[in-house]
C-alpha cells in the first residue's frame, strides 16, 4: 500500500501562517473573531487547536488512495490503525479521535490573503465533511477479525487550500509528540519557510506569529518556558532554539 505523502501533502503553508489552529492542545471555542497576520487573516467559528492539526496532517500523510469527486470534492481512504500510530506511540483511543473529528466537522474557517482581497475572493468552509466506514477491510491483529478502513471526505476549505496553497511534505509524527501546543504551532510555522532569515528568527517574533500580538508579558514568558521544555524534541523536528533567543532550521531539515 502507498502511504506517506503518496496521495496528498501533509499540509499547506497558510494553515500554519494564518492561525487556523490555536497554539494550544486545549483550544477555546471561537466565535468568528478575525485573527490578522502578515500573511492574511483568518476567522474560525468553532474549536480548533494543535491536536486537530495533528489529526488533519496525519490523515493526509497516511492516506492510501485519493478520489476526486465530480462536485470538486476529495475523498481519502485511510487506515484508522495507521492514523492512531502516527498520532501517538501509545495510540489514541477511538473516542478521542472521534471527538477531534467532531470538532473538525463542526468548525467553519474563513481565510483572506492580500491576493484574495484584491480580487474580492476568500476561502470559506470546513476542513472535514464526513468520515464513513469503507467497504474495504483489513485484518485486525488484536481481535483476529476484520476492521473497516475509513472514507474521509475533505471539507471545501481544505480542498481549496490543497489546490491553491503551497504544499508541504513532512512526517507529522514528531510534531504530534511535542509536549506543548505552542511548540507544535511554532514548529508548523517554521516548516512553512524554505529558508531562515539572516541570523534566524527571534523567539518572541515567532511566538507572536502563532499566538497573536495581543499577548501579555506573563503569557509570553509562559510560552517561552514551554518551548524550552520541548527543546530536545523540537531539535528532532529539525528546529533549533539557539543562543540569544534565535531559532533556526537544522541543517538538512525538511
Amino acid at each position: 500500500m502507498t502511504t506517506g505523502n503518496q496521495v496528498a501533502p501533509t499540509s499547506t503553508a497558510l494553515q500554519a501562517r494564518v492561525m487556523i489552529y490555536q497554539p494550544s492542545q486545549r483550544p477555546r471555542e471561537r466565535a468568528g473573531q478575525w485573527m490578522d497576520t502578515g500573511f492574511g487573516r483568518c476567522r474560525v467559528t468553532g474549536r480548533l487547536g494543535q491536536r486537530h492539526a495533528d489529526i488533519v496532517e496525519s490523515m493526509l500523510y497516511v492516506a492510501e488512495r485519493r478520489r476526486e469527486i465530480s462536485d470538486g470534492g476529495i475523498e481519502l481512504l485511510i487506515d484508522p490503525a495507521k492514523l492512531r500510530r502516527m498520532l501517538s506511540d501509545h495510540q489514541y483511543s477511538h473516542g478521542r479521535i472521534k471527538k477531534l473529528l467532531t470538532d473538525l466537522r463542526a468548525a467553519t474557517v474563513e481565510i483572506v490573503t492580500p491576493e484574495m482581497e484584491r480580487s474580492g475572493d476568500s476561502i470559506i468552509g470546513g476542513l472535514i465533511d464526513h468520515v464513513m466506514p469503507s467497504p474495504m477491510t483489513r485484518r485486525d491483529p488484536f481481535t483476529g477479525g476484520e476492521r473497516h478502513l475509513w472514507r474521509v471526505r475533505l471539507g471545501v476549505a481544505l480542498v481549496m487550500l490543497l489546490e491553491r496553497d503551497l504544499s508541504l511534505y513532512y512526517s507529522p509524527a514528531p510534531i504530534a509528540r511535542l509536549q506543548h501546543g505552542i511548540s507544535q504551532a511554532l514548529a508548523r510555522h517554521v516548516l512553512t519557510h524554505r529558508h531562515d532569515p539572516a541570523g534566524g528568527w527571534h523567539l518572541n517574533t515567532l511566538i507572536r506569529a502563532v499566538a497573536g500580538d495581543a499577548l501579555s508579558s506573563m503569557m509570553l514568558r509562559k510560552y517561552r518556558r514551554r518551548l524550552k521544555e520541548d527543546a530536545i524534541k523540537l531539535a528532532e523536528v529539525g528546529i533549533e532554539l539557539g543562543a540569544k533567543d534565535r531559532v533556526k532550521r537544522a541543517t538538512g531539515a525538511r
